[in-house]
């Protein structure tokens, strides 16, 4: 569901000025309607306790998260939660619904945010990055401010997001309330810790006036849907896409929800929670030489080993931290050693599972002292490839199973082995929004849009026509799409057909990198039909990619040498021009 956003002040307002006004749009951001049905009565209610032209204290903290898994709104929103208990007026934003600029407005800031690739920020934290490394940023001296960075210590630029933005905070003059914490994969309890921690701080800036502010970001008596808290979705359909004969499965899979409890829109996610293969745990229970009804406690449950290693537990993504605990249990020396070695160490836990390091290096520890060696089990996010405008009621996916053959055995993706291989009509899995504001429809429905993607990159284009389609979109709609084989591995054929037919898919270019002995690609396509694509992109289309890294940056290098190509002679406008278009809003990106 889409939260009207109020822009102009009625002649007849009571005098909230645009200021005001626009406060009040974002702190509703992103509420349900039960939830703004609730905020509407407990304003009313304020307005009969409070004298005739009494003012009320203004909104003293705000909130924002940038993370793309849901991780950073599930944290920021939880700490509202807690602000609420203790009486202090808090909003709780994403970092793309704030303007940056208005920091110098600002008391108090919390900030949760991830790191990305190279030490990037989010998407949804580009603007907010630019500006305040920018000379534009103001002085911040009245700011106090906490930061919350989320990370994965297996990747070499372990939560920079998080310090170069602490850095530049301070050195623009800003004071810490608590130093920044830098959390890892299992962040949980860090974030619990802090949470209390940034509270009991802010709480002892904040005058007791501040008890009079009105909260928007309170839920009571409402159920949030969240990582948490996954909503139980039914699989309606796991139906194979490719051929039988096609080296990847890849499945499209219909799962029923309640609309009004999961508002989806185009671009977004899904998380959905997974089990690991039974048959995987009953492996490495064996190859640790462990009873699998043995009881092991996790975060003060008991429960059975398989239920802890099927359920709770990372099996098949290893992190670096898992062989330094498997290094101190089996004593090796060998392992000690590469455990001490960060690049070495990085680079074997990616090129294993942990069945694989548990027969590498033997050992038999305790039940407990395995589990405590683990890492918790994560969701995997998946594009979603339907409009809820068309299917209500339903999500779609598109899963390709993972399965490849490594250290002398056979392995598969935990989540997509489940998703594909295990799930079934009928069955119920957790599932969460994660929402990507960065990678939205243009508002403007005559805006020409171009969609690159390769494999499973597909699928937010299949949810991107729909709409467009449900909209009766006026602009041009470009379609580049690869992939091994036609034949086999043409995923969603028949709805590109359709669309063709139905006057929504004006262009599409293909690239099937095995039919020929020379191998196509998309940047190959792309370079064949530069001088069409450069129009379109002058005429103002907005560019999508989706897929992997290395897809993105072969993009990115066949865009900048289209503009050399066809745009003015100038070394700079080739360099700069996706930068320029990414300013504009009109390179937007999901990538992993």
């Amino acid at each position: 569901m889409k939260t009207n956003v109020i822009t102009k002040q009625a002649d007849d307002s009571p005098g909230l000025d645009e200021f005001q006004l626009l406060r009040l749009s974002q702190a509703i951001q992103g509420l349900s309607s039960p939830q703004l049905s609730w905020a509407s009565g407990y304003l009313a209610a304020i307005s009969q306790t409070q004298p005739a032209h009494s003012p009320v204290a203004a909104i003293r903290v705000t909130i924002l998260y940038a993370s793309h898994t849901g991780n950073g709104r599930t944290i920021a929103e939880q700490l509202a939660d807690d602000a609420s208990a203790r009486g202090l007026g808090s909003r709780v934003l994403s970092i793309a619904d704030f303007k940056p600029r208005d920091l110098a407005k600002e008391q108090i800031v919390i900030l949760v945010i991830s790191t990305h690739g190279e030490g990037e920020v989010p998407e949804s934290a580009a603007e907010f990055h630019r500006f305040l490394f920018s000379t534009r940023a103001p002085q911040l001296t009245q700011l106090h401010f906490s930061i919350f960075a989320l990370g994965d210590s297996s990747y070499a630029y372990f939560c920079q997001a998080g310090k170069d933005i602490d850095a530049r905070l301070q050195e623009l003059g800003a004071k810490r309330l608590l130093a920044r914490v830098d959390a890892d994969v299992s962040f949980q309890q860090q974030a619990t810790d802090w949470g209390r921690a940034v509270i009991q701080q802010t709480s002892e800036l904040i005058p007791s006036a501040a008890s009079n502010v009105v909260n928007l970001s309170a839920r009571h008596n409402t159920v949030r849907i969240n990582r948490d808290h996954p909503y139980a979705a039914t699989v309606l359909e796991n139906r194979r896409l490719t051929t039988d004969d096609a080296i990847a499965d890849v499945r499209h899979i219909v799962l029923q929800i309640d609309p009004q409890v999961l508002p989806y829109q185009p671009g977004d996610a899904l998380g959905v929670w997974h089990k690991n293969d039974p048959a995987l745990v009953q492996e490495i229970i064996r190859a640790a030489g462990l009873d699998s009804e043995q009881t092991v406690t996790i975060d003060g449950t008991s429960l059975s080993l398989t239920v802890a290693l099927r359920d709770r537990l990372e099996l098949t993504l290893l992190h670096p931290s898992v062989v330094k605990n498997w290094a101190s249990i089996s004593a090796v020396e060998a392992l000690l050693d590469l455990a001490t070695e960060t690049e070495s160490l990085r680079a074997y836990a990616q090129q294993r599972q942990l069945i694989d390091l548990l027969r590498e290096y033997p050992a038999q520890p305790t039940a407990q002292a395995l589990v405590d060696s683990l890492q918790p089990l994560q969701p995997r996010l998946y594009s979603i490839a339907s409009s809820q405008q068309l299917r209500p009621d339903e999500v779609h996916l598109t899963v390709s199973a993972l399965h490849y053959s490594a250290h002398g055995r056979a392995h598969q993706g935990s989540a997509s082995g489940h998703l594909v291989d295990r799930l079934e009509e009928n069955d119920v899995i957790g599932v969460y929004l994660a929402e990507n504001k960065q990678f939205r429809l243009p508002e403007n429905k005559a805006t020409p849009i171009i969609m690159i993607g390769a494999g499973t990159g597909i699928a937010p284009y299949r949810a991107f026509l729909q709409q467009r389609q449900a909209d009766a979109a006026s602009g041009k709609n470009w379609l580049i799409f690869g992939n091994r084989h036609f034949r086999r591995d043409f995923l969603y054929q028949q709805d590109w057909i359709n669309l063709r037919k139905a006057g929504f898919l004006n262009r599409v270019s293909l690239a099937f990198s095995r039919d020929t002995t020379t191998r196509a690609y998309i940047q190959d396509r792309l370079r064949e039909d530069g001088e069409e694509l450069y129009q379109w992109l002058q005429q103002g289309a907005q560019l999508y990619v989706c897929g992997s890294i290395a897809i993105e940056q072969a993009v990115r290098e066949s865009i900048g040498e289209i503009a050399a190509l066809y745009g003015p002679a100038d070394a700079d406008h080739a360099e700069t021009y996706i930068d320029k278009l990414r300013a504009q809003g009109r390179y937007l990106r999901d990538v992993y």
